[in-house]
């Protein structure tokens, strides 16, 4: 079987390497930035399977992919869904799933209503093309209307309600054409100007009533959009229970850690499910694991490679600010050790973001 996988970036190539041992499946990516009509024309006549691995997608290419609709997965509703922050809270609440109050904005005149609908503080996010903080501005004071309009107005935004929460947190499952699905263990993940920095598993003092809460979630999701692949769900964590806040309909960053960290990757059961295999288990292989991103500067990540229960993954990328070059993971017996290995590793996470505020 052929698959292409839309995309050649570090998730397009885990993808490819998470079954590189089948040798029934031959796995092409294709450069998204270096597009035309005729070249993804060829590519997807010459697989069987078609996937991706962002959702951010432009929009001639979504265009062109309506014609191979039969045989894309995640699914073209799927995609059109999740790359339009407003269609995605419409989803979300439509499957069952609790999100933030929020108001469409098109205009400086609808923002200042949504903030007095909405109150303060507010969350703006432009609706699509947003990704590690990018597109989305606070407004605390009515007074802030107006530079939020000019910093990222302009086009189709998204007024959210600030949730009050303790945490984020992501749970990600994998779902297969017959609707089978496996869920991973959760993890807690820690933000740092707007970038995830790392995910933490267990997510310590999760209640079993919320974890339950989040597979729920995601089971709703995933059965209401027949989605076949692997699916991510933001949560916030609050004190009555869980909040989505944003839906990836990929592989994830805060997932990375199944690579060395579970039975089965989100990767590998990714490609298992859109070709029609079954999927694997997805417990966890460690009682204490961790992810870190290395963001910026891939020298700090080099002592992992004298670290015995850690593991260097480096994406290949020219260096440059917020930009993620790659990620380290970390395995341990126990909590204890995986944050005295991550204490060795501290120059990869900022200072005071470590540990965890909570």
């Amino acid at each position: 079987m052929k698959v292409g996988i839309l995309g050649n970036g570090q998730l397009g190539q885990m993808l490819s390497d998470s079954i590189k041992d089948l040798a029934d499946i031959e796995v092409s990516l294709y450069d998204l930035r270096a597009h035309n009509d005729a070249d993804l024309a060829a590519f997807v006549a010459n697989v069987d399977v078609v996937s991706y691995e962002t959702e951010n997608i432009p929009a001639a290419i979504v265009d062109q992919l309506e014609g191979i609709a039969d045989k894309l997965y995640p699914s073209l509703t799927a995609l059109k869904t999740f790359q339009n922050r407003l269609l995605e809270k419409n989803a979300l609440r439509a499957a069952g799933i609790d999100t933030a109050d929020f108001c469409a904005v098109n205009s400086l005149d609808d923002l200042k209503q949504a903030i007095n609908t909405l109150g303060l503080p507010i969350v703006l996010k432009t609706t699509t093309e947003g990704y590690d903080g990018k597109g989305q501005y606070v407004l605390r004071a009515p007074t802030d209307a107006e530079p939020a309009w000019t910093s990222i107005g302009n086009r189709e935004l998204i007024a959210e309600a600030f949730v009050p929460f303790l945490r984020e947190t992501s749970v990600i499952a994998s779902r297969d054409r017959q609707g089978n699905m496996v869920v991973w263990p959760m993890t807690e993940n820690i933000h740092h100007e707007g970038i995830l920095r790392y995910s933490l598993y267990p997510a310590v003092g999760l209640s079993n009533e919320k974890a339950a809460q989040a597979e729920r979630y995601i089971r709703q999701l995933a059965d209401s959009l027949d989605y076949v692949g692997t699916i991510t769900l933001e949560l916030f964590e609050t004190e009555k229970g869980l909040v989505a806040n944003e839906v990836a309909p990929r592989v994830h960053n805060s997932g990375h850690w199944s690579i060395e960290g579970a039975d089965t990757s989100q990767f590998r059961n990714h490609m298992l499910a859109i070709t029609g295999r079954d999927l694997g288990a997805t417990r966890a292989r460690h009682n204490a694991i961790a992810m870190l991103n290395v963001i910026s500067d891939e020298e700090p990540a080099v002592a992992a490679e004298n670290i015995t229960n850690a593991f260097r993954h480096s994406y290949g990328k020219e260096a440059r600010p917020a930009r993620k070059l790659g990620h380290v993971t970390v395995v341990a017996d126990d909590e204890a050790q995986r944050d005295a290995t991550i204490t060795q590793l501290g120059a990869l996470i900022p200072a005071g973001v470590w540990p965890p505020k909570h």
